[in-house]
């Protein structure tokens, strides 16, 4: 089994993300089987939150899923970025981060 974080953040707007303070929750971790699952456990996780915090500050939210990958891993980071649920006005969209061309 693999160890997955899922760090939540809210704003009014995108723009307006990374402006305000205050705005991460802790994160959250899970083990599960394959990244498939860790990317509906972030769906499920992001709706939620979404279901339960109304308001000008919760209209734009950010669900990042990442990979914890073991100490001693061959790879430079510490984790591996999957991609990340948007919730905003146009409801919930998957962005996968892209994967690394090698030349």
């Amino acid at each position: 089994m693999k160890t997955y974080s899922l760090e939540l953040r809210h704003a009014p707007s995108k723009s307006r993300l990374n402006a305000l303070s205050d705005n991460r929750l802790p994160a959250m971790r899970q083990r599960l089987e394959t990244d498939a699952d860790a990317v509906e456990w972030a769906q499920v996780e992001a709706e939620l939150f979404a279901k339960r915090n109304r308001g000008a500050n919760f209209r734009y939210i950010e669900a990042a899923v990442m990979e914890l990958l073991p100490i001693g891993a061959p790879a430079d980071a510490d984790y591996r970025r999957i991609g990340r649920w948007v919730l905003n006005h146009e409801g919930a969209n998957w962005r996968p981060t892209p994967t690394k061309q090698t030349a």
